[in-house]
């Protein structure tokens, strides 16, 4: 035993092996910090579908608004505030069917906020501009051009990333998270410009096709 003792002595106190002891810890340092240093994933989304009512000047009626429509964080400003990217459909038709002007189809595309201080509420704001189709005739054409602006609220909100790990529960994570009021502004050209005002609910519904995705490969889901 002493005999072993004094070899592994000897041995460490070799230039060459003392150098590669020194290089090996020196790495697993490196990797350890590597591993501790890296930013947790930060991803955010929203697929809502809303309905709602209100009035437009543009269709002298009371309006049925309907609308689906996907907001994806693409940068943050703060830890609360993030810039969001915005792309979907709204719809508005009269609410009297006998009424003759047609209603119409927007397929926007523009940009809003996302802000947030979990565990709080959120609330987005959005500005989009979209061309306005009609159906008439068996055929769709292009009628305008309209933008509009969209206040959300939503008061029991989580982050894509909060809902996987499912701290809250499932009906939170599901259900609660995405319900939300909403109110909406709309000037449009088709021919005459005219104003348009609604509000409703809406229902994240993206997230819950996305949500399975994501539990699939990270850790703390619902489901597991």
């Amino acid at each position: 035993m002493a005999r072993r003792w004094l070899l592994a002595v000897s041995l460490l106190g070799q230039p060459r092996l003392r150098r590669c002891i020194g290089v090996v810890g020196f790495a697993l340092a490196v990797s350890t910090a590597a591993r501790a240093e890296e930013p947790p994933i930060d991803l955010d989304a929203i697929g809502s579908v809303r309905v709602g009512v209100g009035h437009s000047t543009l269709l002298r009626a009371r309006i049925l608004s309907l609308s689906f429509e996907d907001q994806i964080r693409v940068h943050r400003l703060s830890d609360t505030v993030g810039v969001t990217a915005i792309f979907g459909m709204d719809a508005q038709r009269p609410l009297d069917f006998d009424s003759p002007r047609l209603g119409f189809l927007a397929t926007g595309l523009g940009a809003g906020l996302l802000i947030h201080q979990p565990p709080g509420p959120a609330l987005t704001l959005g500005l989009a501009g979209a061309p306005l189709w009609q159906s008439k005739d068996d055929s769709t054409h292009l009628a305008g051009f309209g933008a509009a602006l969209r206040v959300e609220g939503y008061p029991f909100y989580q982050t894509l990333i909060e809902a996987v790990h499912c701290r809250r529960g499932v009906i939170a994570t599901y259900v609660l998270s995405g319900l939300h009021v909403w109110a909406l502004g709309r000037r449009d050209f088709i021919g005459l410009g005219g104003e348009s005002w609604a509000m409703g609910f809406g229902f994240d519904l993206g997230r819950n096709a996305i949500l399975p995705v994501l539990g699939a490969v990270l850790p703390a889901a619902c489901g597991k």
